[in-house]
């Protein structure tokens, strides 16, 4: 077991491995667990760029970026408590701020312990003027990756260092490698209906291939962009060629995005959020449905997620 200093993508990252799997952290890059590897099989679960070009092209579709907020916000902007927030406008062409403030920013190392293997890091808000700009709290999100046998288990914690009510939705966007002879296990009952601008309409429907979901499917040329609330069922697998892969979330976490591009692009990208899409402007729905959140002053609160591998 270890924990090590190394380059990846020509940025000082981190490399944690036991006997079993290793496992890439990028601090530099919003603390992106960018890589994980099965080394009995030497597959690459994650979707990892291979040059740090790849990886300029579109850095939200490699390894595990943070996003806090979730998705899209529309129009830039919400009320909560009383008070009104102004994001960035960073994809103008639909009008809404998406992905959030800590994807792209420095984290910084805490602390490392080769004898689990453990990296935990962190970003402060107060730290950064751009995130205060837009989100006038004092945060504190620490994560711990650590590895357990053939399980990898990523756990943030969000900690409200000020003294009013914060608003909190927090996510990944996941990426998995996805070839064509993957398929996908997953229970969804309920879809959000979205409008032009990938917004919920604030309507559900349900999911007629449902059976087809939990049974497993192939995606290829299958393009999605959808979003589904969970069941009580927070697991999804991915049968791979030697490997199946499980992904399972906490219980504040409670919708999935399934993302496949065109579904040309052996890339499926499974996102847990702990609120839905645009959730801050959807208040005319109960807090239950759309998960919609907060931390009170000096309070914290936990979002555990854990990768299982078992080999056939």
């Amino acid at each position: 077991m270890s924990v090590k200093k190394i380059q990846f993508l020509n940025e000082a990252a981190y490399s944690l491995e036991n006997e079993e799997v290793e496992v890439i952290v990028l601090p530099s890059q919003g603390s992106n667990l960018i890589s994980i590897r099965d080394k009995k099989t030497d597959t690459e679960i994650l979707r990892t760029p291979k040059t740090k070009e790849e990886y300029e092209t579109r850095k939200m579709v490699f390894g595990t970026p943070v996003l806090f907020p979730p998705n899209r916000i529309e129009d830039a902007t919400f009320e909560y408590n009383g008070r009104v927030y102004e994001l960035e406008m960073n994809r103008a062409k639909e009008d809404v701020h998406i992905h959030g403030f800590v994807h792209d920013k420095e984290w910084t190392v805490l602390e490392t312990d080769d004898t689990i293997p453990r990296i935990k890091t962190e970003i402060r808000s107060s730290e950064h003027p751009g995130i205060l700009s837009q989100f006038p709290h004092d945060f504190t999100i620490t994560m711990t990756i650590e590895i357990q046998g053939t399980e990898v288990i990523q756990t943030i914690e969000i900690t409200n260092n000020g003294d009013s009510l914060m608003p909190c939705g927090i996510g990944y966007h996941t990426t998995f490698q996805f070839p064509d002879s993957a398929e996908l296990r997953i229970d969804v009952q309920e879809r959000w209906r979205l409008n032009e601008r990938h917004l919920p309409t604030g309507e559900l429907e349900n999911v007629q291939n449902k059976d087809e979901f939990s049974q497993g499917t192939p995606l290829s040329g299958v393009a999605l962009d959808d979003v589904f609330v969970m069941t009580e069922n927070k697991t999804a697998a991915i049968d791979l060629p030697g490997l199946d892969v499980s992904y399972s979330v906490s219980g504040r976490f409670t919708q999935w995005v399934l993302f496949t591009a065109s579904g040309n692009e052996n890339l499926l990208a499974i996102e847990p959020y702990s609120w839905v899409t645009n959730a801050p402007n959807l208040k005319q729905l109960p807090k239950r449905l759309t998960g919609l959140d907060d931390i009170q002053p000096k309070e914290k609160k936990d979002y555990v997620s854990r990768f299982k591998i078992k080999r056939k």
